[in-house]
């Protein structure tokens, strides 16, 4: 029984609340990302160290994402997909954001 009322004041106080996920990052410096010039070590340096690391097809992929909520409801987003070439230069890149 006090499990449940201290699980029921805890949601309360999350639907109530602002919740951040991720760390926030710059958008900025992602309009500036050009695709085989653009190197790892420039990203991380505007950036710094990404969510998520990880391999797609033998390529080194990077994550950054930051997700604030307000009252339960998203009210900002942002997400950046850096897929590496074998060189640490960007490949391909995806951004979105709300």
């Amino acid at each position: 029984m006090m499990w449940r009322k201290l699980g029921c004041v805890f949601f309360c106080f999350l639907l109530s609340g602002c919740i951040y996920m991720g760390r926030d990052f710059p958008a900025a410096p992602v309009r500036t990302i050009e695709n085989d010039v653009t190197t790892q070590k420039e990203i991380f340096g505007d950036l710094g160290e990404p969510a998520r690391k990880g391999l797609e097809n033998g390529y080194e992929t990077w994550t950054y994402s930051y997700q604030s909520y307000e009252f339960g409801q998203l009210r900002d987003f942002k997400e950046l997909y850096v897929l590496s070439n074998k060189d640490n230069t960007v490949r391909n890149y995806s951004f979105s954001s709300r």
